[in-house]
């Protein structure tokens, strides 16, 4: 007995003395507990690590981290017990230490150059000793919204503000009016002015507003108007604050999906109530949707290595007062809008949900047949960028932003997507019934200008040139960046394909580009909208569609 104690005992002395572990991908943004990857590698100039925002809060999650739970008002201490924190060699402020957990504030005189070296990265020190270091990625905006249950996705941190000035929690009793303002609460927006010193509380006069802008969307496509005002909450640390009118044209309901949007991420959604005159809530009736892709990608690297995926995917999904897709109209010698896809971290959101039609077959021409089973979703939340500026309404339910959305999908032997019809078919399940869906694919082209690994002058004109295609179809080229946490490309020129060429045009052109650095140059052959068959099926009250599409991507480019 004696001996058994005694081995307890040192047990638990070398327990005490084990240094501070991160787990990893344990450091997160304070908010969202989310790190900003979105389950995305970020591109070589963030080195695949989180980016969190000088001043914002974020949590470290581990082991051995402090000895006892302790907590901090302002000023916020460097050191609570015998825990501190320090961020390429800069104390920071804390919040909260437990042996699990640690709250803190990012300082604030960190390099945010982009591609600034992080080196040194998070290291927690305790009296056991020092952590290994957490590399950061960029010191840049990684917004989140703070949750009304603290767990990062659900209801949002939401005041509605009446005409008086004051303000209630906004809930599925007390929605806010299209029209009316609200207040959002989160952090990671990025640097302020007339910014408080770490670890303190920011002024109420004069107001510590956003050096870096940052705003809010719904129904991840509809921003705020004018009179907005973004910075930090006055009488709070590392707390953003974004005062911005709802929309008018806001679909109304009990859990309509928010965000913050900066210039370089985007937060994940959490929901809030809107109704017309406040109140309580309601949702609209849930519509139902599919898209059919057949879609052929053939790549092309920097050192002129090919590849070919060919895939036929179908999505079927509904959400609240979902509506189906604007057509996208084309014109000779113009342009289409450019667009942002961000690849933000998931949350559910409730009403949106994928929708079971049973088993679901494929059939090339002939007799060549494919199993089409669900798999998780892919993408992105995908927001229009309007000519000078400004976002357009564009319904994405399909965003991997959403958890717990599938697609049916079946990857094709290489060579499958041709000229000729390929069906879909669906046996019917539990939410949409039987359907077949036909598509007529039109001809793929042959790009013949050498584009991989191309250097582009903004001042010396492109002209691509290629064989093939039909009278029927559309060429867009697309300049597309890859930026981490999103991939951005500028209004993207169109041509019909049988015009056998098209010319990408600099900055200094009435229609160039505007984006500098590595890029992908993506060409597309889509049919002409008015081809695209449309199909119906019980369970999908505003129909579906059925579309192709050949892409071909050129690797290792750069715009200057």
């Amino acid at each position: 007995m004696k001996t058994t104690y005694l081995c307890l005992v040192f047990s638990a002395a070398s327990a005490w003395a084990q240094g501070p572990v991160i787990d990893p991908g344990g450091v997160v943004n304070g908010a969202s507990y989310a790190d900003g990857l979105g389950g995305r590698s970020f591109s070589d100039l963030q080195g695949g690590q989180p980016s969190l925002a000088a001043g914002s809060i974020a949590s470290i999650f581990g082991s051995n981290l402090a000895a006892s739970t302790l907590s901090a008002q302002p000023p916020l201490p460097r050191q609570l017990g015998a825990t501190s924190v320090s961020v390429n060699g800069i104390a920071a402020p804390l919040f909260f230490v437990s042996p699990t957990q640690i709250d803190f504030q990012m300082p604030t005189g960190l390099d945010v150059t982009p591609g600034a070296s992080s080196a040194q990265g998070i290291v927690v020190s305790t009296s056991a000793g020092q952590s290994a270091p957490y590399q950061l990625g960029n010191i840049d905006a990684s917004p989140g919204i703070f949750t009304v249950d603290s767990s990062g996705c659900g209801r949002g941190a939401v005041l509605n503000v009446a005409l008086d000035g004051s303000v209630s929690l906004n809930s599925l009793v007390n929605s806010a009016a299209p029209g009316s303002f609200v207040s959002v609460f989160g952090t990671g927006n990025g640097s302020v002015y007339n910014a408080p010193p770490d670890g303190e509380p920011a002024p109420s006069s004069p107001l510590a507003f956003s050096a870096v802008g940052g705003g809010l969307i719904w129904e991840f496509a509809q921003g705020g108007g004018s009179g907005s005002w973004v910075g930090r909450a006055p009488g709070l640390v590392g707390v953003d604050q974004f005062n911005f009118p709802v929309p008018t044209m806001v679909r109304q309901g009990c859990a309509v999906p928010l965000q913050i949007i900066t210039d370089n991420n985007i937060s994940a959604p959490v929901t809030m109530s809107i109704a017309a005159g406040g109140g309580a809530c309601s949702d609209p009736p849930s519509q139902g949707y599919g898209e059919v892709t057949w879609e052929k990608t053939v790549t092309t690297s920097a050192t002129y290595a090919v590849s070919e995926s060919d895939t036929v995917t179908v999505s079927l999904d509904a959400s609240p007062g979902r509506q189906a897709p604007l057509t996208p109209t084309f014109a000779e010698g113009g342009t289409v809008s450019g667009a942002f896809t961000y690849f933000g971290s998931q949350c559910p959101v409730p009403g949106y949900r994928s929708l079971d039609a049973g088993s679901v077959s494929a059939q090339g021409p002939g007799t060549l047949a494919w199993a089409a089973p669900k798999s998780p979703l892919a993408g992105g939340t995908v927001s229009t960028l309007l000519p000078g500026g400004g976002f357009a309404p564009f319904p994405q339910v399909q965003s991997s932003q959403v958890s717990g959305l599938t697609v049916y999908q079946a990857a094709l032997p290489a060579g499958t997507i041709q000229p000729g019809s390929f069906t879909v078919s669906a046996k019917g399940g539990a939410d949409v019934g039987a359907f077949q869906s036909t598509a007529q694919i039109g001809a793929p082209i042959q790009v013949i200008t050498a584009l991989a690994a191309r250097v582009l002058n903004s001042q010396q004109p492109l002209q691509i040139q290629w064989t093939g295609g039909d009278a029927n179809s559309w060429v867009t080229v697309k300049l597309v960046g890859h930026f981490g946490p999103y991939d951005y490309y500028p209004p993207a020129w169109v041509a019909r394909a049988t015009d056998g060429q098209i010319a990408i045009r600099g900055a200094a052109e009435p229609i160039g580009y505007d984006i500098a650095g590595p890029v992908d140059i993506v060409i597309e052959v889509v049919p002409d909208p008015s081809q695209v068959p449309s199909f119906a099926a019980p369970g999908l009250s505003l129909g579906g569609t059925t579309t192709w599409k050949y892409t071909y991507v050129f690797q290792g480019a750069t715009a200057q």
